[in-house]
């Protein structure tokens, strides 16, 4: 859960990263830098999405276990 929910905030932070460089970039007319941060932006957003639709199935599976090691402990 901790690691999701880390993973889900670094990519957003990422992005707003790549953001920032990309607006520099084409303040300064590095035309090369802009291509590249795009490249990668569209890489994090991605992921960042594919994080974003996997959050209930990995919180439900971690409910599911948990359920499953405390019926396990209990024994």
């Amino acid at each position: 859960m901790k690691g999701s929910l880390a993973s889900y905030t670094f990519e957003h932070m990422e992005i707003a990263s790549y953001k920032m460089l990309i607006a520099a970039a084409g303040e300064v007319g590095d035309s090369e830098t802009q291509r590249a941060c795009k490249e990668n932006l569209r890489e994090e957003v991605a992921m960042a999405d594919w994080l974003e639709s996997n959050l209930g199935a990995v919180t439900t599976e971690f409910l599911r276990r948990d359920e499953r090691d405390s019926a396990t402990a209990k024994r």
